[in-house]
């Protein structure tokens, strides 16, 4: 049995003891961002590689390594920086298998609406027999719609009506909505994205192995009695139908490979296509000049950190930050708008997702 180690902001924490050859980092929610992919038009053979196109270009930093969780066509992706977390590890990592601390916190949801999650260990969890301390998990706030994760955001505490609300704004919900309790959640056994009753269902075939064999075996041995007389006068038709089947076969890897091909050029080209800039630089400066609300600041840094994304430094004074970033979210040009303190205490920095030609068009 493997070690089990959350790694947080504040370093290690060692969870279950186990052997030394290898262990699983439970990479923790505060050291990870979020990134909902939509992969319904991507074939299953492609959705690996476009998850990880998709995490290359929404990723602040040049290594991003991500854990996922699939509900349908749909994938809950946490996201961190590698070299960000080898070093709060601060120990070799060759023998470390990482994975999000999300994909084991929380139960599905399948009806459309917005919860808080305790990311603290409660009574009775794993975390209790060993190391236990003062946690620093936080909470975890998620946005489900239609049986998927389409929102999720950390917070070191539960969060201010006004953040409760940000959050809500950006995936779509009713703000006014109150903040909820936080809930429990403890680490589940098995990550989320599963098929829970389909392992109930083989655990059941399992308990009835027996008269299930004895009964395979009484059909297995009339079928094969039934083909015992038949097999000699059947076996020159095979070998006529086989030889029959063999350029069909050659027609038909022909036409998979091609179609194959024709998929991941589409791939490409989506993925080509979706690089284009959302606006122009000066439409994006004139929307900013317009939400903004007040006359007391003045833009002092301008960044595309990638094609989709916008960091802009206001200067000011007595700059309120929340009716900015409200205003900011009301643009049809700006989504997911999260404020950051910047280099000095009059400067305030803002990054924000642009809102793609297709997410505007009617």
């Amino acid at each position: 049995m493997s070690s089990l180690i959350r790694l947080g902001a504040d370093g290690p924490r060692l969870l279950r003891r186990g052997g030394a050859s290898t262990r699983l980092i439970l990479t923790g929610r505060e050291l990870c961002l979020f990134l909902h992919v939509d992969a319904g038009a991507v074939p299953a053979a492609q959705r690996a590689a476009f998850v990880a196109l998709e995490v290359r270009r929404a990723a602040p930093f040049p290594d991003p390594e991500y854990d996922l969780a699939w509900f349908g066509d749909h994938a809950a992706v946490w996201y961190w920086s590698r070299e960000r977390v080898c070093g709060l590890l601060g120990e070799p990592a060759a023998q470390a298998r990482f994975r999000a601390e999300a994909c084991f916190r929380g139960q599905p949801v399948m009806e459309d609406r917005a919860e808080l999650l305790s990311l603290s260990p409660p009574q009775g969890d794993i975390h209790a027999n060993v190391d236990a301390g003062e946690s620093r998990a936080g909470v975890e706030a998620r946005l489900w719609r239609q049986g998927h994760i389409v929102a999720s955001r950390w917070w070191s505490q539960p969060p201010s009506a006004g953040d409760w609300q940000g959050f809500l704004r950006g995936g779509g919900m009713d703000p006014s909505l109150p903040t909820p309790t936080p809930e429990p959640a403890p680490l589940r056994e098995r990550p989320l994205g599963g098929a829970p009753a389909t392992q109930a269902l083989f655990g059941h075939l399992r308990t009835q192995q027996a008269p299930i064999i004895v009964a395979a075996g009484g059909v297995l041995l009339a079928v094969l009695g039934w083909q015992l007389f038949s097999v000699l006068r059947i076996s020159a038709e095979i070998r006529s139908v086989q030889q029959e089947v063999a350029p069909l076969e050659q027609q038909l890897e022909t036409i998979i490979g091609a179609r194959n091909r024709a998929d991941d050029a589409a791939a490409r080209i989506e993925a080509a296509l979706s690089l284009r800039a959302t606006a122009s630089q000066t439409q994006l400066l004139a929307e900013v000049q317009t939400v903004t609300q007040g006359s007391n600041w003045a833009v002092m840094g301008w960044h595309h950190p990638a094609p989709d994304s916008l960091e802009v430094t206001l200067k000011g004074t007595g700059i309120d930050t929340a009716a900015v970033v409200s205003a900011w979210e009301q643009s049809p040009l700006l989504h997911e708008v999260t404020p950051a303190t910047g280099a000095r205490p009059d400067e305030l920095m803002l990054r924000a997702r642009l809102t793609s030609l297709l997410e505007r068009a009617p």
